[in-house]
């Protein structure tokens, strides 16, 4: 009797074992994603600016990737355009693109824009406007507790720390707050003379 029930419990643990194989998944996992082989890749190529304006460009070259790829780029320009791979209507400046795939491989790569030379000159291109629309009551003057630009190293340093913020101010007219809107001139004098380093010249 023992040995029918030994028979039975011996019987029981190989259908289970037999169904245990067949059941188990034998297909291999698939690969770990290397972004290294299967990732996009970038490089970038930039063309200069006429000193003042805003028409230089970056052109991508991009080579693998899955799927459809989103482009970024920062700094993130005013009115910067991209058609064909393209990068357009650029200002001066440093700047980082980013490409990303839809399995998530990221990449990127830095090209900057440089401006072509006018030489400006800041004693006689720049400070007769910033005296005249900036160093005035009420803006940049000594007591108001903005930099005083009746000193040219408060407002070389302004240039020199933050060369986008002063661009971009003058570039949609938020500066000068009084009268009218600095002509196309005066802000390509500006934009010159920040450009080739703001020079104390």
């Amino acid at each position: 009797m023992n040995e029918k029930k030994n028979m039975k419990i011996l019987m029981a643990g190989m259908l289970v074992a037999f169904f245990s194989a067949c059941s188990s998944d034998d297909t291999e996992p698939p690969p770990a994603l290397d972004c290294n082989v299967t990732g996009p890749s970038v490089s970038l190529t930039a063309s200069p600016t006429a000193c003042g304006e805003d028409n230089g460009e970056i052109a991508l070259t991009i080579t693998g990737g899955t799927g459809a790829l989103t482009i970024t780029i920062e700094p993130q320009p005013i009115g910067v355009e991209f058609a064909n791979n393209i990068f357009s209507s650029m200002e001066s400046g440093t700047y980082t693109v980013t490409v990303t795939d839809t399995d998530n491989c990221i990449t990127s790569a830095q090209a900057t824009v440089v401006s072509s030379a006018a030489n400006p000159s800041y004693m006689t291109d720049v400070d007769p406007i910033v005296l005249a629309r900036c160093a005035i009551t009420g803006c940049h003057v000594a007591g108001t507790g903005l930099p005083d630009y009746t000193i040219f190293s408060e407002f070389q340093s302004r240039a020199h720390n933050n060369p986008g913020g002063v661009r971009q101010r003058v570039k949609i007219d938020d500066m000068p707050r009084s009268g009218n809107p600095l002509t196309a001139e005066e802000k390509a004098a500006i934009f010159c003379w920040i450009d080739e380093g703001a020079l104390d010249n």
